[in-house]
């Protein structure tokens, strides 16, 4: 895990815009400065956080960081508005009945 640490504080602080693969997320720098992960927009620091919390031993970890992950990319609110979708359409069903 040291090793892919170093690896990783190396990728941010050097030019190259090359992507790095941590648990099947994609950190990618942009122009700014910033690293996207997974299409969602992160700061350095933040970027920092989530690689530790993904290469933590801990799954609650590991879900959290899943969770941001997935917060700023647009994913949890796309997940959000299909439950909600499919729990009206089943009380919908319900209640014709």
């Amino acid at each position: 895990m040291a090793h892919q640490g170093e690896e990783f504080e190396l990728w941010l602080k050097s030019g190259v815009h090359a992507s790095f693969w941590v648990k099947r997320h994609r950190f990618q720098k942009t122009q700014s400065g910033d690293v996207m992960v997974d299409g969602g927009l992160f700061q350095r620091d933040e970027a920092e956080a989530l690689f530790k919390m993904l290469t933590s031993s801990n799954p609650l970890t590991h879900l959290n960081a899943t969770l941001a992950i997935w917060e700023r990319n647009k994913t949890l609110l796309m997940l959000a508005v299909v439950f909600a979708a499919v729990l009206l359409a089943l009380v919908l069903i319900r209640t014709r009945r």
